[in-house]
């Protein structure tokens, strides 16, 4: 596999509230996008993958076996990092309040195993179409699924950025897990969506395609997204699953 990644502040916010972690050696790869509007959005981030990557340090998913009980490490998972920063956010005054999105997925035997809270993104291309893997968790995407709303208005909704679940927010915070099979030559993308807010779908697809290496892809993706606006911070990790 081929790994690029990079995390951008873009062209209006003070200060970058994203952050991405890859694990190679065991091809965990996660994003976190810190809430706008929260205190501290850039230490919930990047505190929430740290503790997510102590979490699979200190349990190793090789033994894992099958779908099912993939999916309850990665629920475990999600529930020790929720905590996590809900006990931060209790620490210091000014952490009170924090949240994160969170998104990851795990690679392995064929099979991509994704978990997100939030509206951070899992995407997989595949024979030259793209598809979100993830379901956002926002209000006007909970509006579109009841039919009250097209997906092009909820593009322009005034509310389009708030998120209905993030991690931190509260002590239940579940998170919605999927499985999907992978092959060499497909790639997969995680990003926020100071990404997919300024890019659309056709031309991700078009540019991920376009790279061999992934690191011009993911730097090519965030200028894209600044050239567009560069209205939110921007991150992406773009994996290539070409067999070396």
């Amino acid at each position: 596999m081929r790994i690029g990644y990079m995390t951008d502040g873009g062209r209006r916010r003070p200060t970058n509230e994203d952050a991405v972690k890859v694990m190679e050696d065991v091809n965990f790869y996660m994003l976190a996008d810190g809430v706008g509007g929260n205190r501290s959005g850039e230490i919930a981030s990047q505190s929430a993958l740290d503790a997510l990557e102590k979490f699979i340090r200190h349990n190793p998913p090789e033994w894992l076996d099958g779908r099912d009980e993939i999916f309850r490490y990665l629920r475990a998972a999600v529930r020790y990092v929720n905590q996590f920063i809900i006990r931060l956010s209790e620490s210091k005054p000014q952490y009170s309040g924090m949240a994160t999105t969170l998104a990851f997925a795990y690679i392995r035997d064929g099979e991509m195993y994704v978990a997100n809270v939030g509206d951070s993104r899992v995407y997989l291309i595949h024979d030259g179409l793209i598809q979100q893997i993830t379901d956002d968790h926002t209000y006007v995407n909970d509006l579109v699924k009841m039919g009250a709303i097209s997906r092009e208005e909820a593009h322009h909704h005034a509310r389009k950025n708030v998120i209905t679940r993030a991690i931190g927010a509260n002590a239940n915070n579940e998170p919605d897990c999927f499985s999907v099979p992978v092959n060499s030559g497909d790639r997969v993308l995680l990003c926020s969506d100071g990404l997919y807010d300024e890019v659309d779908d056709e031309t991700i697809l078009h540019t991920v395609g376009r790279f061999d290496d992934m690191m011009i892809c993911a730097e090519d993706l965030v200028s894209l997204a600044n050239d567009n606006g560069g209205n939110d911070n921007i991150s992406v990790i773009c994996i290539n699953l070409a067999e070396d």
